[in-house]
C-alpha cells in the first residue's frame, strides 16, 4: 500500500462529494431537520408540560370529596377538567375526546367519614396504553391514602371498644375521623424525597435525539459512499485505476479513508450544533466521545464496503442499503430508547451498529459515567467493523459484471 496514493484517492474524493449539494443535503441538512422537529415534538415530555386531562364528576358536597380533586389537580402532569354524568362516561365533551373520567358518589364523603367501604368510578379509553396507567395510578394513589383514613378510623373503633365497650361508636369516629385525615393529609406519615442518582444527568430532547438520528444518518451517508463506490466501478474508473500502477489495497483504502473522514465530520458538525445552539450535553469524558464516534464511523464505513461488495447495481445497494439502515434504526435505539422493547428485541438490537453505538454514548451523556464505560461498545464495534471490512476487501470486484 503506498501511502501517497492512498491520500491522493482519499482527497479526490472528499473533493467530489464536498461539491455535491444533494450529498450535504442527506449529511447535514436532513438530520438536522429530522432532529429539531423530533426533539421539539417531543419536548413537553422532557420538560415536564406534558398534561393529561382527566374529567371528574363530583355528585358529593363533602370535604373528602372535595379533598380528593383538590389533590388530583394538584398532582404533576394531571389536569382536572369538570364534567357531567354522560361526558364522563362517554369521555367526551363537545368534539373534545378524553382519555380517562372519574365519577364520584354522592355518599362518598359520609362513608369515609364513618369508616366504611366506598367506590370510585374511574372510565378509561381502552385503545390509550400510555396515558391509562399514568392516570389510573394516580387515582389508586389518592384513593389509598383515604383508605388509610377509613382503616385508622375502624382500627380506633375496634380498640376502644375492646377497653370499653360501652363507649358511643360515633363519638370514637367523630374524634377519630378529624385525626385521621389531618395525618394523612397535612403530615403523611410515609413522604419520599426525590433526588438524581449519582451521576445521572438531567436529560433535555436533545441529549436523546441527536445521538440516535446521528448514527441513523451517518448510516445512510455511508450507504450514499457504496453508490458511489458502485458508479465508479461501472463506469470503469476502477477498471482503468487498475492499470496505473496503484495496488487494490491503495484503491480501496483512499476511498475508505474518505468515506470515513466525511462520517467523522457529520457526526462532529452534528453534536456541535446539538451542544452549542441547543444545549445538548456532551458527557464527562471528551476522548471518550470521540473514541465511540470514531469507532462507530470505522464500523459504518466498512458496512458500506461489505453492501458494496455483495450488491450488483447501485440500485440494489440504495434499495437493500435503506432497508438494512431502517432497519437497524428500528431495532437498535435510533427511534426510541431500547429500554422500552421487549427483551428479546433488546437481544435482536444489539445485532445492530446502532445498539452499540448508543450503548456508548448514552453511558456518557445520560448517564454520566466515565471513559471506561465505553471500552465495550467501543471494542464490539471495532470486531465488528474489522470483520466487515475483512469480507468486504475480499469480495469487492473492481469490475462490473
Amino acid at each position: 500500500m503506498n501511502p501517497r496514493k492512498l491520500f491522493d484517492i482519499a482527497l479526490k474524493d472528499l473533493l467530489v462529494v464536498g461539491k455535491d449539494r444533494g450529498s450535504w443535503i442527506l449529511l447535514l441538512i436532513t438530520p438536522l431537520a429530522i432532529i429539531m422537529v423530533a426533539s421539539f415534538a417531543l419536548g413537553p415530555a422532557f420538560s415536564g408540560q406534558l398534561k393529561s386531562e382527566l374529567l371528574v364528576t363530583n355528585h358529593d358536597p363533602g370535604q373528602a370529596a372535595a379533598e380528593l380533586v383538590s389533590r388530583l389537580g394538584g398532582m404533576e402532569g394531571l389536569s382536572v377538567v369538570t364534567a357531567g354524568d354522560e361526558e364522563t362516561t362517554s369521555l367526551t365533551i363537545g368534539d373534545e375526546r378524553y382519555k380517562a373520567g372519574l365519577v364520584i358518589p354522592a355518599d362518598f364523603t359520609a362513608r369515609v367519614m364513618s369508616g366504611q367501604d366506598t367506590k370510585l368510578l374511574v372510565y378509561v379509553d381502552p385503545t390509550d396504553n400510555v396515558n391509562r396507567p399514568f392516570m389510573v395510578g394516580m387515582i389508586d394513589g389518592i384513593a389509598s391514602r383515604m383508605s388509610g383514613i377509613v382503616a385508622s378510623v375502624r382500627v380506633a373503633v375496634e380498640e376502644v371498644q375492646k377497653f370499653a365497650p360501652q363507649t358511643d361508636v360515633n363519638a370514637v369516629v367523630a374524634d377519630a375521623v378529624p385525626m385521621a385525615t389531618k395525618q394523612m393529609s397535612a403530615n403523611p406519615p410515609v413522604d419520599t424525597e426525590i433526588s438524581n442518582a449519582t451521576g445521572l444527568q438531567e436529560v433535555n430532547m436533545f441529549d436523546t435525539q441527536v445521538p440516535g438520528y446521528s448514527v441513523m444518518f451517518l448510516l445512510f451517508g455511508v450507504m450514499l459512499g457504496a453508490e458511489m463506490l458502485l458508479e465508479e466501478r461501472d463506469k470503469g474508473t476502477l477498471g482503468r485505476l487498475m492499470v496505473a500502477p496503484v495496488s487494490r489495497s491503495s484503491i480501496l483504502g483512499g476511498k475508505l479513508v474518505a468515506q470515513f473522514v466525511i462520517a467523522m465530520a457529520q457526526m462532529t458538525i452534528l453534536f456541535s450544533v446539538g451542544h452549542f445552539v441547543f444545549g445538548m450535553n456532551l458527557g464527562n469524558s471528551l476522548p471518550g466521545l470521540v473514541l465511540i464516534i470514531a469507532v462507530t464511523a470505522f464500523t459504518a464505513t466498512a458496512g458500506g464496503l461489505l453492501l458494496a461488495s455483495v450488491v450488483r447495481t447501485r440500485r440494489q445497494a440504495t434499495s437493500l442499503g435503506t432497508l438494512i439502515v431502517i432497519l437497524m434504526s428500528a431495532l437498535g435505539g435510533s427511534w426510541w430508547p431500547l429500554s422500552i422493547v421487549p427483551g428479546f428485541m433488546l437481544v435482536i438490537g444489539h445485532f445492530t451498529i446502532n445498539a452499540w453505538a448508543l450503548d456508548g454514548i448514552n453511558a456518557l451523556i445520560i448517564k454520566g459515567q466515565g471513559f471506561s464505560a465505553i471500552l465495550i461498545p467501543a471494542g464490539v464495534l471495532f470486531i465488528y467493523g474489522a470483520v466487515c471490512f475483512a469480507i468486504g476487501l475480499k469480495m469487492f470486484r473492481f469490475r462490473g459484471a
